[in-house]
């Protein structure tokens, strides 16, 4: 039996990011089969078309499978995690994500979906495929918000995270006041809030989804993120929001956003 040649390698594909000069709309395509995202949240609605490949999610705690044609809605807020792969395409994906500020959809007179959720629509899912600029990425987003809202009502395709007690709600707001206000580690938060760190961790790994060390390096990135936005180096950046160096703060950049500091400092030239 003659010898097989070996399997071409699949080429490494970076994320591609542009952000749109309007409302701040950012559009990202991710290309890269085996990606991962850890844990994060995002201040704005996520619209994510699965245009080739597949997307293993958990959203607000709930595992799925988004496939080719399906289409994504996450809420400002909700942690998730994601990983992509293409089995069926040789290693070829790409998922084609919006980043969508409730500004945009209040001026559009537009109503968010009621819940984060799933849901196939093929048509729409390939639409996204070639997406260029402001013009097009608005007119997909106002056929499909509306699309997913009458979708994702009360159903099995809406993900709806229980509701925590209101002792759980005030300790989550307790927590938030103090990162707002400075606080940078797990016992710091716990002495704020007046609990033991065990009551930290056991509610924000139940409530958020995130380990307490989590959380707060998220927050910390979300920080990173606006002043990159604003024009702040990244080295600078990664220095203040207390990564040890830049390679680390670019390293969990990545695997928050998917892509790079650098990638988002061209984007916001660009756009």
């Amino acid at each position: 039996m003659p010898e097989q040649p070996p399997a071409a390698a699949v080429p490494h594909l970076r994320s591609e990011v542009q952000r749109l000069r309007v409302f701040d709309l950012e559009q990202v395509r991710h290309q890269q089969h085996g990606q991962e995202w850890v844990p994060h949240w995002h201040g704005e609605w996520s619209f994510g078309a699965i245009v080739r490949g597949e997307c293993r999610c958990s959203v607000a705690g709930r595992p799925f499978v988004a496939r080719t044609g399906d289409v994504v809605a996450i809420a400002p807020g909700v942690v998730h995690t994601g990983a992509l792969s293409a089995p069926q395409y040789r290693g070829s994906v790409l998922v084609t994500m919006l980043y969508v500020p409730t500004a945009w959809l209040l001026h559009e007179g537009l109503q968010a979906p009621a819940h984060s959720g799933v849901v196939h629509m093929p048509r729409l899912a390939e639409r996204a495929r070639s997406l260029a600029g402001t013009a097009e990425v608005q007119a997909w987003l106002r056929r499909v918000v509306p699309a997913l809202r009458r979708s994702l009502r009360a159903g099995s395709s809406a993900i709806e995270p229980p509701l925590p007690s209101a002792a759980v709600r005030a300790l989550i707001e307790r927590v938030q006041v103090a990162v707002a206000g400075g606080e940078t580690s797990v016992a710091g938060l716990a002495g704020h809030c007046g609990v033991s760190r065990e009551r930290v961790h056991r509610v924000l790994t139940q409530w958020v989804g995130m380990a307490p060390g989590d959380y707060l390096r998220a927050v910390r990135l979300h920080r990173a993120r606006q002043m990159l936005l604003a024009g702040e180096p990244a080295a600078s950046v990664a220095v203040a929001c207390g990564f040890a160096d830049q390679a680390h703060f670019t390293r969990w950049f990545r695997r928050s956003f998917g892509y790079t500091p650098g990638d988002l400092l061209q984007a916001a030239v660009r756009g």
